[in-house]
């Protein structure tokens, strides 16, 4: 997934970053324009929240909260083997991501200085 080094962050999971409810490594970039998906609060998010959404809405789990946790975990996990059909990935409800989405997501965290947060990892 091609990202823009200065794209706005998504406004649902920065926020839970910020309450250290989630990792900050999670945080995805706000797609632009039109490709944004609106969230079930109405919201402009990311895939990734508008996936969690989906998961709340099968009643897989009750809260957006947690559902966003899973979908975050499931990413670092893809970043890190790409295109695995492993969690929520393998059942059809995250993007799968391909090789260099976890250099170009650590380059946009990079410039956006991780949103002033700590958790910056080493990339393993």
């Amino acid at each position: 997934m091609k990202r823009r080094k200065h794209a706005a962050p998504c406004p649902r999971c920065l926020e839970l970053a910020r309450e250290g409810k989630l990792r900050t490594e999670a945080v995805q970039p706000l797609p632009e324009g039109a490709l944004a998906p609106i969230g079930l609060n109405r919201q402009r998010c990311c895939y990734d929240c508008a996936s969690a959404d989906t998961v709340v809405k099968l009643r897989i789990v009750p809260t957006f909260e947690m559902a966003r946790i899973a979908t975050g975990n499931d990413r670092q996990e893809q970043y890190r083997f790409p295109g695995a059909p492993l969690g929520l990935v393998g059942a059809g409800l995250l993007r799968p991501s391909v090789p260099g989405d976890f250099t170009e997501h650590l380059a946009w965290l990079d410039a956006s200085e991780w949103f002033g947060l700590d958790g910056q990892w080493e990339a393993t």
